[in-house]
Order: C-alpha cells, then structure tokens, then sequence
C-alpha cells in the first residue's frame, strides 16, 4: 500500500537534539493518543532517563492512501529534561526500604507526653549544585556532618536535662537544584542530573531519619516546595502546578520506603498544593515555608512580617503560628515581632558566586536546630546553627 503524505510544513520535520540535561524533538506516529514513554522512545530517549517538559504540541496531516481513503498521520513536538521515570524511583525505595530494614537501632512507636521537642531544618541542600571546586560531593559531606552533629547536640541537650520526647525534621525547600529554567547558565554549572539529585537527596533524607529517628519516642515530618523544586521549561516558566515539585516528590517517596519497611513511629506531612503549612510540635505551632512567594518588604524581614501578617489576617494555613521558618534567602536571621518569632535559615550549598560578586558577602553554610516548648514565652529556646567541618 503506497502513501502520498502531505508535504510537511517548515519547522516540523522529525528530529531529536539534547545537551546532558535538555533537549527537544518531533516525532512522528501513524496512530494518536501515545504515551509520554511511546514519544521518547520514538525520538531516541530513554523514559527511564528523560522525561517530557511542558505540554505535548500535536499536529496531524492527511495523508492519501492509493485506491483507498484518506488517513491521518500525527506529529508530536516536545521539550526533554533529564530526569527519572516512576519505575525508577519505585527500584530505588525498594533498595532505600532494604536499608532501613537492615538498621538494627530502630525501635517501635511509644506513648509520649509533648513536653518539648528538638527541630531540624533542612534547607537550601540544593543538591546538583556547582560552585567553583565546591560542587555534589562537598555538599553530601556538608550534609552528612550536619546530621553527625545533631547526634551530639541531642546528646548534650538531654544532659542537661532536655527531655525532647518529639523530632521535627522539616524539609523547607530547594533539596535539589534542578537543571535549567532558574538562574542564566545553571545548565553549565550543575554536576548532577535531575535524576542523580533525586536519588542523593532520598538517600541523604533517609539516613537523617534513620540515625536521629530512633533517638526520640515520635517523630513529625514536613516538607514544602521550593522554586527550585518547581517543574519548569528550560526557558523558565514553571508549566504544572505547585504540588508538582521535586521538593516534596523526595520525601514521599522516602514516606513510601520507611511505611513499607514497618515504621510507625514517624507522621508525615507533606506539602500537596498549598505553599505553606503549620505543624504542632512541643505545644507549638509552627508555620514553614521557602519563601520564594514573600513579595512586599525592602529586606527579607520585612517580606516575611508582610506575608505572615497577610496569610494570618486572610486565615491561610499558618494563621495563628508562634514561629514562621523559612529559607530561600540562604543567611540565618531571627527577627522578634511581639511574641511571635521569624527564623531563616541558612544554606548547605556550595554558596554562590553572583552574590559575592555584587555584594561581597559570603553565606557561610548551616543547619538551623532550636527546642520547641511551648510553655515558654517565646515557644523556643536552646537555638543553635550546626555548622558543618570544611
């Protein structure tokens, strides 16, 4: 059976093109309704490596079929951006669930009497991250030490008689750091693939619960989204929802692995739509967010009081907090307004360049940790920035 297609137009000829962390491609299909995986097989990607960026744009011409009518061919145009497919994020929670069953410290939930609790804030990790020789590997040690410190600072609070029955370990945003689409050439500066950060960032989320877990009778876990963890096209525009960020995407799956592996001693919070929540921990209320939404305000603590006071009036999700953690700005402040608190916390990333080179400052990296208690005036106390070893 011979075929006469149409000619087809300028600028929709079957191509496919990618640098290590984008690409895009036209396919083309004699039947509609393909899959995300049947187009990236179709222009010589692997699903399991790429994944499409933004919508599909589908075309179709009608092409002659001799002695016979006519038929439709489709055409597909699309953006790539490396990252990974569900089948194999589900391959690496079942080896994260084999870990955590392996672990011979933990320990089943017990009753616990919320008299205070100890606050770990994960921020701004922003793994894939490259700066100078500082790049993946120095920020996993910056990680990894800062969870060796938060044994110890927990060791001496109990002490000197800290009772802390109740962990928080607050995921606030920008775990990851993408691949494009944020800051002007970040393609070239990143050192991991979307899917290398996923995996690094579940393992490292992983091994905190696994070693601080165990040292309190309940744990409480939360995460928000931050703009990093946003799903954008390589020119920048975030093109899904907000609860679409990779961000949360790493913790839900570290949830999966510790629910499958028999732990019922953590709850989980995790961000869906909204950008900001608010937990009780200690007798505490406490509101979390990146930050990236704060808008009015000339400085960051002005943005902040701005938006909280906004979110409280208008009965938004942290309405009513005693302490707003957030991050995004990558420097630690702590800003009093009456008896309520506003920490930001500091980075673990490599740093960065632009904002020595308009500035002349440099953030020093840290990991912000604080006991609730809410039968104090301020609801914190015992606040300490662990600062991890060069």
């Amino acid at each position: 059976m011979t075929t006469t297609p149409v000619k087809v137009p300028a600028g929709w000829e079957p191509y496919s093109e990618h640098t290590e962390t984008i690409g895009k491609a036209i396919v083309y299909l004699p039947t509609p309704d393909n899959t995300h995986r049947d187009l990236l097989i179709q222009a010589g990607f692997s699903p399991d490596d790429w994944q499409i960026s933004g919508p599909v744009n589908t075309r179709k011409w009608m092409a002659q079929v001799k002695d016979d009518d006519p038929i439709w061919l489709y055409y597909y145009k699309f953006d790539v951006v490396a990252g990974e497919s569900p089948e194999v994020v589900q391959e690496h929670v079942d080896d994260l669930v084999k870990l955590i069953r392996r672990r011979k410290h933990q320990k089943s939930a017990v009753p616990f009497t919320k008299t205070d609790a100890w606050a770990f804030y994960a921020s701004d990790w922003q793994i894939g991250k490259k700066e100078g020789n500082d790049g993946t590997p120095e920020t996993i040690q910056r990680v990894l030490n800062g969870i060796d410190q938060a044994g110890e600072e927990i060791k001496a609070l109990r002490k000197r008689g800290r009772k802390m029955p109740e962990l928080l370990f607050a995921g606030l945003g920008d775990i990851l750091e993408g691949t494009c689409g944020f800051y002007p050439g970040q393609q070239f500066l990143i050192d991991r693939t979307r899917r290398e950060q996923g995996k690094i960032a579940r393992e490292l989320i992983t091994s905190a619960l696994d070693y601080l877990s165990p040292m309190f009778d309940h744990t409480t876990v939360a995460a928000v989204g931050g703009n990093h963890g946003e799903n954008r096209s390589p020119d920048g525009q975030r093109i899904t929802s907000d609860g679409d960020n990779d961000d949360c995407a790493v913790f839900e799956a570290v949830q999966e692995a510790f629910t499958r592996a028999g732990d019922n001693n953590i709850s989980w919070n995790i961000m869906q739509d909204e950008l900001s929540m608010a937990v009780e921990v200690g007798g505490v209320l406490v509101g979390l967010t990146h930050g990236h939404i704060f808008a009015k305000g000339t400085t960051p603590q002005m943005k902040a009081l701005n938006w909280w006071m906004g979110q409280d009036f208008g009965f938004q999700a942290v309405r009513g907090t005693q302490i707003l953690v957030s991050a995004h700005f990558h420097h630690y402040l702590c800003t009093e307004h009456g008896s309520r608190t506003h920490f930001q916390t500091p980075a673990a990333d490599p740093g960065s360049k632009w904002v020595r080179d308009i500035s002349g400052q440099n953030t020093p990296p840290g990991f912000l940790t604080m006991r609730l208690d809410g039968t104090t005036v301020r609801g914190w106390d015992d606040v300490k920035i662990l600062t991890p070893m060069h």
